[in-house]
């Protein structure tokens, strides 16, 4: 039904712009292909197309998710957690990482958010900084202030029409 919906938008938005169903079509490819390239990956391994549910991955140090109009639900355990980049388009995700564990004091994570939501919930003892842009967006950080630990996540990255909340 999701492809039938997508269809039926990208006719929707064809006939009200007045641009022919081909050129959305090709524009829409080329755009696929654009954000391939600049997120290097892989189509076959990095492109999730359909709901994964909640899962649990363990041993991943580094996180490193795309998904594009699929929602993204996991949860990481890991010893040794060290950075995290999620790219996010017409996407919703939720990243639990309260049982994550690192022995680094300072971790980066790059979120991009394009009309979509992204929700990243944190240990209590990490303490939480932003270096982000909004643009018609909100990237709220407010309920993840504080923290009594060695550990500062530091979120980078943008909310295009779209948000980013960090929570303990």
């Amino acid at each position: 039904m999701t492809i039938v919906g997508i269809i039926l938008v990208v006719i929707g938005i064809s006939a009200l712009t007045g641009i022919s169903l081909f050129n959305f079509i090709f524009a829409i490819i080329l755009i696929a292909i654009g954000i391939r390239l600049i997120t290097g990956r892989s189509w076959h391994d990095s492109w999730h197309w359909h709901h994964h549910g909640n899962t649990i991955e363990s041993g991943d140090d580094l996180i490193d998710e795309v998904a594009v109009f699929s929602p993204l639900n996991k949860a990481y355990a890991t010893e040794h957690f060290k950075r995290g980049k999620i790219v996010m388009v017409f996407s919703g995700a939720e990243i639990d990482l309260t049982q994550a564990r690192t022995d680094a004091t300072e971790i980066d994570f790059e979120v991009s958010s394009v009309f979509s939501s992204v929700e990243i919930t944190v240990p209590k003892e990490w303490k939480v900084k932003s270096a982000t842009n909004a643009f018609a967006g909100n990237v709220d950080i407010h309920q993840a202030q504080g923290g009594d630990g060695p550990v500062t996540l530091t979120l980078r990255g943008d909310a295009v029409f779209g948000q980013i909340e960090i929570r303990k």
